[in-house]
Parts: structure tokens; C-alpha cells; sequence
């Protein structure tokens, strides 16, 4: 992992962060003690708060915890939380969250990697969970937070434009340089900040996943803000693909004019209808294309996360147990 983060945030780990420096003491108990003690309604007696010099894996209540000011990710799926906080009501928390103390609080705590399964935990009703602190600056925990999200692909690509323009004006890095300490190239980062040009609607539209980031791109080519908004609508009413939006971003640009919906293959208004309920009800981009036989036919929905893919299964009552 470049910039010194984990090659999994969340892997546990007693070593110390500097060289020499005391470890929190964790009770050593079998594991199916360590899990009860996690478990809603059961109090473990919690170890004395690590001081700022202290940091290793410890066991903090879940109300001394806050969340990570620089966390990337804005939207946490309801039902996906609700799931992860039934796995940890019945089996505990498998894997501990990093946080690091709080200069402005004693016994506080910010978490840098696993403000999810912490938000699961509050739902689960733990009063304790298993944690891992390190002393880190603020640079290494927005980092570490972006680093966390990128690797599961958590994020949209307006969440990952802004988190990268973050690091950029916060810690005035390049390109390049932002690139380097989350994975990737330099040509990504740009073509992510450029969405941050985009109009606030079209904005709307990617962070719902209606709009890939295929086709955000080539509407980033496109100056004009109504020209943008225009062709966004029309590339989630018609189903557009990147090609597509591509092909008439550059027609707009060469001042020429899109096809109007007569002279190309135009839905059944009825299936139009049922395509923008369906979508709203999913919270998602779909699509129903009519087959060759009368009454035939295929839907497709599109998932972006594996997030959403979950929440989209819960949402259609499929049991996948």
C-alpha cells in the first residue's frame, strides 16, 4: 500500500506504530470469549484509554468514538448497515476499526478505517469494540479513509473526485502526487476533478448512479451548463451508452444539433413510464427493451457498489442465504 497504509484496513495488528512504544494491554481470552464480551447488553470491562503515546489493539466504548471528518464516503446504505449489524449482534466484530486519539478530548476517538462496521455496532447495541490505535496526522487518516474505500470501491466517482481534490488543496500535492499515495495514475485524478465542473445536477444524477463515470467523462467535455444538463437527461431517459454520449458531446461541441426523439427509435411511452418507476423505486438506472416476440422482453438494472448491489437484492426480496 503506498503512503504507509495497510494492504487491508481493517487487519489487525499489535505492532506498535513507533519503534519501543508501549502496546495497549488486550485480556487474552479464547475467541468465543472475546466474542461474547462484543456482544449487545454484555459490558467488557474496557482497559484504561491508550495516552498519546500508547497505541496497539485495545478494546474502547463504542460512544467514545466519533466519526472521520475526512471520510470520503457520504452515503452508507440503510439495509446494507442493518445486515453487517445483525452479522456482529450474533457474532461480534471479527475485524477491529483503526481510530486515533482526539487533540481536542480526552478518551475521545476519531476513526480513520471501519466507520462502518463502528456504525453497525451502534445499531447492534455494542458497548464495547475491539480497536486499533495509532497516532496519525491529518493527512495519513484522509489517506487512509480514501485508501479504505478505493480498495472496495465504495465510492462514487463525484465521492472520489472530491475526496482527490481534498487531498490536493489540503496538503498541496499534484496530481501526480495524489495519484501516487491512493494507486493511481495521474490522467485518473484529473479526469475525476473534472467532474467537479459539472453542473449540480448532473453531479445529482452520478452520485445516484444514473450516469457511470464513462459517461460523466464526455459530458465533462462539454462547457455549456445547459448543454450538460440537456444531454445528461437525455442519456438516462434513452438508455444512452458511453459511445453514445461521447458521439454527441462532440456534436454539441462543433455547434451542431442532437436528433430529435422522432427521428430515432423512440420507447413506448408506457415503457418509459414503467422504466423512471421502476428506477426511482430502486434508486438506480434500469432499462426494458421490448424482444422479437410479442410480450417478450429484458429488464436490466445497473449496481455501481457491491453496496448497492446488496441493497438492491434486499429490495427485490431475494433471498440469497
Amino acid at each position: 500500500m503506498v503512503g504507509g497504509a495497510p494492504a487491508e484496513a481493517g487487519q489487525a495488528t499489535a505492532k506498535s506504530e513507533q519503534k519501543g512504544a508501549p502496546v495497549a494491554e488486550v485480556d487474552q481470552k479464547t475467541p468465543d470469549q472475546a466474542q461474547t464480551a462484543q456482544k449487545p447488553g454484555i459490558s467488557r470491562p474496557a482497559p484504561p484509554p491508550p495516552t498519546q503515546e500508547q497505541v496497539g489493539l485495545t478494546y474502547l466504548s463504542v460512544q467514545s468514538l466519533q466519526p472521520n471528518r475526512h471520510q470520503p464516503r457520504q452515503r452508507f446504505d440503510e439495509a446494507s448497515l442493518k445486515r453487517l449489524a445483525d452479522s456482529i449482534a450474533s457474532e461480534g466484530v471479527m475485524q477491529p476499526i483503526i481510530a486515533r486519539p482526539c487533540a481536542d478530548g480526552v478518551g475521545r476517538y476519531e476513526v480513520v478505517a471501519g466507520e462502518r462496521r463502528w456504525r453497525a455496532a451502534q445499531i447492534a447495541g455494542l458497548v464495547t469494540m475491539p480497536v486499533i490505535v495509532r497516532n496519525l496526522n491529518d493527512r495519513q487518516i484522509a489517506e487512509w479513509a480514501l485508501i479504505e474505500n478505493l480498495q472496495r470501491e465504495d465510492l462514487n466517482p463525484i465521492e472520489r473526485a472530491e475526496a482527490f481534490s481534498r487531498l490536493i488543496e489540503q496538503f498541496g500535492l499534484s496530481h501526480e502526487e495524489a495519484g501516487a499515495r491512493v494507486g493511481m495514475d495521474r490522467s485518473s485524478i484529473s479526469n475525476h476533478l473534472r467532474l467537479l465542473g459539472l453542473a449540480d445536477t448532473v453531479k445529482q444524477l452520478i452520485g445516484e448512479g444514473l450516469l457511470s463515470m464513462g459517461q460523466a467523462r464526455a459530458l465533462a467535455g462539454l462547457s455549456d451548463v445547459a448543454q450538460q444538463q440537456m444531454l445528461a437527461e437525455r442519456t438516462v431517459r434513452q438508455g444512452m451508452s458511453v459511445r453514445e454520449v461521447e458521439a454527441a458531446a462532440r456534436k454539441l461541441t462543433a455547434g451542431a444539433s442532437l436528433p430529435s426523439k422522432s427521428s430515432r427509435s423512440v420507447k413506448a411511452p408506457f415503457l418509459a413510464d414503467l422504466e423512471k418507476q421502476i428506477a426511482e423505486q430502486l434508486g438506480t438506472k434500469v432499462a426494458i427493451r421490448s424482444g422479437r416476440k410479442k410480450g417478450s422482453g429484458s429488464l436490466s438494472i445497473e449496481f455501481y457498489t457491491l453496496d448497492q448491489f446488496d441493497a438492491l437484492v434486499s429490495k427485490l426480496g431475494v433471498n440469497t442465504n
